[in-house]
């Protein structure tokens, strides 16, 4: 994928994007469960930093935003128990349980400090 969006841009154009990823250094048992409670692409390889070297960007730069983060996964959980009956009746209670306990699991893996939530951005070097 990123060296699918270095060919569309131009020399020199900008990419960036936000990525959840398993912190460093934990332990086995402390990546089993950071690995469940991420989304389904958390376990990144060798990493951001490789993937994008190796797609052939350049003028790296991460930005830690992991605290925002937190702050509204913890709102969008609130807010979903607020409107609960409204969502319930939308989504199923099975679905609507799903939903928040992922949300709930995350938002504790971001607590513990096993996940992190960071803006890449990146150019494509100049022609």
């Amino acid at each position: 994928m990123l060296r699918a969006c270095r060919r569309v841009l131009k020399p020199g154009g900008q990419l960036s994007f936000f990525v959840i990823a398993v912190a460093d250094s934990l332990s086995a048992e402390q990546i089993d469960r950071a690995l469940d409670a991420g989304p389904e692409h958390v376990a990144a390889g060798d990493g951001y930093p490789s993937l994008v070297a190796e797609a052939g960007f350049g003028d790296v730069e991460f930005v830690d935003v992991t605290p925002g983060y937190r702050t509204t996964l913890a709102a969008w959980i609130r807010e979903w128990e607020a409107e609960a009956a409204g969502l319930i009746r939308l989504l199923g209670v099975e679905e609507f349980a799903e939903r928040q306990a992922r949300r709930r699991r995350a938002h504790a893996a971001l607590e513990e400090g096993l996940l992190n939530r960071w803006l890449i951005s990146a150019k494509r070097p100049p022609a």
